[in-house]
């Protein structure tokens, strides 16, 4: 690779990690500012049912089968269709060209939401519908707050059902690799449309409040870039051979 060509692709990879990471740096810096305004409450607050002390919609059977459960399993079924793409590079010499790509959506769809998980696991704060304003046992603190020694752990931030929409975000770094802009739009407002709709689910069921949610898209988001980064490349696009198949 010549000296320009290196600028180049170095100048093409700036642009790529500034167009994609400085949003997600925003949203963050503004749910930052936002853990010392009511802003969570407020919205959670809308489906709490003060008279009963409990938020109605817990233990709805729709959102708590399809919505929650069925979803999961639909994107996982997703997840294990780019799997055997990927796999089926191996024994299609035709198809190598786009090993990366489906490895790339194999891993987005699964590491997008196990990192939310992990977090989850090193996470102190509660669910609302834990909290003792809503009726529960455990404190409401935000990020700067100090964690009461007596109380356990809640493991409930951020929201990992939201995470299973937002991994979605995987397609729009397929249209962008296929050259094909409507399919990365599109796939842009899958992700966004369905880890908003999952993460209201939830919301609405007193899981999470709405930052949880809002975090979890940065956090698959910001995965999603590094690992299409990683694997495909800041400025790859597939192969023209590839495309005519």
């Amino acid at each position: 690779m010549t000296d320009d060509a290196a600028r180049g692709v170095s100048k093409n990879a700036v642009r790529f990690y500034a167009a994609y990471l400085l949003p997600a740096l925003a949203v963050a810096g503004v749910l930052l500012l936002l853990e010392k305004t009511p802003f969570d409450e407020r919205v959670s607050g809308w489906f709490f049912d003060a008279r009963s002390h409990e938020f109605p919609l817990r233990y709805n059977g729709f959102l708590e089968i399809v919505m929650h459960h069925w979803t999961k399993y639909l994107v996982a079924l997703v997840g294990v269709a780019a799997a055997a793409g990927f796999a089926i590079t191996f024994i299609v010499p035709q198809l190598k060209p786009a090993r990366p790509l489906f490895l790339f959506m194999t891993l987005a769809l699964a590491l997008a939401p196990l990192t939310v998980a992990i977090f989850k696991l090193f996470s102190v704060r509660h669910c609302p519908w834990n909290l003792d304003i809503y009726g529960g046992f455990a404190p409401h603190v935000s990020l700067f707050d100090a964690y009461p020694n007596n109380v356990e752990p809640g493991r409930c931030f951020p929201a990992g059902h939201a995470s299973t929409g937002f991994c979605l975000f995987a397609f729009h770094f397929l249209g962008r690799t296929l050259g094909h802009t409507l399919l990365a739009r599109a796939g842009f407002a899958l992700g966004l449309f369905a880890g908003l709709g999952l993460g209201l689910v939830r919301i609405v069921q007193g899981a999470h409040f709405l930052s949880h949610v809002l975090w979890s898209g940065v956090v698959c988001w910001v995965v999603i870039v590094m690992l299409y980064a990683k694997i495909v490349g800041a400025d790859t696009r597939l192969q023209p051979t590839l495309i005519r198949l």
